[in-house]
């Protein structure tokens, strides 16, 4: 039961980092659109699963994208599954990741 028609998932483990990036994007595009329930069942655990990505544009991506994401997930959601992966990626070796999943945590 995928509330659309494009399986986003089958992207994120895509060998061309570029597809991961697509995936990412088309989440953050769609996720006001899907709703609540269909952003944190079906489209926060691709996001989560990008964030220890081997590309650092891709990880700080993640950020982002969480970033627009966290108002749509719920509290209990976002303490169990979010924060930690943030808290993380807070100890990032690309400055950017820091940056913008400092963002992030900023909007939890």
């Amino acid at each position: 039961q995928l509330a659309c028609p494009l399986d986003l998932g089958c992207h994120s483990v895509h060998k061309n980092y570029l597809y991961r990036m697509t995936t990412l994007f088309s989440i953050a595009a769609l996720a006001t659109a899907v709703g609540s329930e269909v952003v944190t069942a079906q489209m926060l655990p691709t996001v989560l699963s990008l964030s220890s990505d081997p590309v650092p544009n891709v990880r700080f991506n993640v950020a982002k994208t969480l970033s627009a994401l966290i108002p749509l997930i719920d509290k209990a959601s976002i303490e169990s599954k979010v924060k930690p992966v943030l808290a993380k990626m807070l100890e990032d070796v690309d400055s950017d990741v820091q940056y913008f999943s400092q963002q992030a945590l900023e909007l939890c």
